[in-house]
């Protein structure tokens, strides 16, 4: 049986990941940090072996992949808000880098063959322009974010182990993804939250930021297959682009959400919700991926909102 380990194992996607590789055979081990809840993961169901373990803390990342034998290690665990980056963009740098680099001296230490997968972001590309658009891996990078400044140097620190210390490295860059479980700090889940919200009020309004932007969302549950096959069938040292290639309009996005809700809700509009940098169009050119592995998404933007919502209507009850 082959042998995973997911950094994050407890988060949004991780959680997903873990479940995809159960249901692949693959036995799954996943540091958790000490102070994180675990709860969700036996309300799921969720059969791994569960090791407590702050990345940041490197004696215990030596200590818990001490005499570990790995086929896949998947890198999930991060700070993956850009905008709350802002906020707090040194704890961002500090947990995403240097946290990483924690778990990759230790494994090229111990001279670990496990093909690592290690988590860039579409943020890699920042304001890329409309001449780049739809994205693909060679437009330059150019972060805006303190986020997204930690995602390029994750990208490359995995590059320069792979080139360096022959660590089996393959870096993806996904694009949005959402589904059920995810922060409401994100634009979706906020969305579904306030609505679930208001039903159990019996209607209202949901307050909103900036409408008019468009972005490449991907349900979680298609990424966290595409993690599999790229340290399957990725090559080794290379990165690929994950997403849709569907650019979804956030106005369409949250009526559809609304269509979903049993009571009568009104939008409304408030400046202090609009960010101060918002690229405006976000599309995926994910060829490279698709040609090297075969994988392109196969759940409906319908479906993923709907079991969003069901899912917020699900922790509010």
């Amino acid at each position: 049986m082959k042998k995973a380990l997911i950094t994050g194992i407890a988060g949004f996607a991780g959680s997903h990941l873990a479940q995809h590789l159960i249901s692949r055979k693959i036995s799954v081990s996943g540091f958790i940090h000490p102070d994180h809840p675990i709860y969700n993961l036996e309300y799921l169901g969720i059969k791994a072996n569960l090791i407590k373990c702050d990345i940041l803390d490197k004696e215990s990342v030596v200590r818990n992949l001490k005499n570990t034998s790995l086929d896949y290690f998947f890198h999930l665990a991060a700070f993956s808000s850009p905008q709350k980056s802002f906020e707090n963009p040194k704890e961002t740098l500090e947990n995403n880098i240097l946290g990483q680099l924690n778990i990759l001296e230790t494994l090229a230490k111990n001279k670990s063959n496990a093909q690592i997968l290690i988590i860039g972001s579409s943020d890699e590309y920042g304001n890329a322009s409309e001449v780049d658009s739809p994205i693909d891996e060679s437009v330059q990078l150019s972060p805006s974010s303190p986020y997204a400044v930690s995602k390029v140097a994750q990208d490359l620190l995995g590059r320069q182990f792979f080139l360096n210390q022959k660590l089996n490295v393959v870096r993806v860059r996904p694009f949005n993804h959402i589904g059920p479980r995810q922060s409401t700090a994100f634009v979706v889940p906020a969305f579904a939250r306030q609505i679930a919200d208001l039903e159990n009020k019996g209607g209202g309004i949901i307050k909103v930021g900036n409408l008019n932007v468009y972005r490449d969302f991907t349900d979680v549950r298609d990424v966290v297959k595409a993690y599999l096959l790229a340290v399957e069938k990725g090559k080794v040292g290379d990165v690929y682009n994950i997403g849709s290639g569907n650019a979804y309009k956030i106005a369409d996005i949250l009526d559809k959400l609304i269509s979903f809700s049993t009571v009568k809700i009104k939008i409304k509009k408030e400046n202090k919700l609009f960010r101060k940098e918002n690229m405006v169009k976000i599309l995926c050119d994910f060829s490279k991926f698709k040609n090297m592995t075969g994988w392109q998404p196969q759940i409906p933007i319908e479906k993923t909102l709907s079991d969003t919502i069901d899912y917020e209507r699900r922790r509010l009850n």
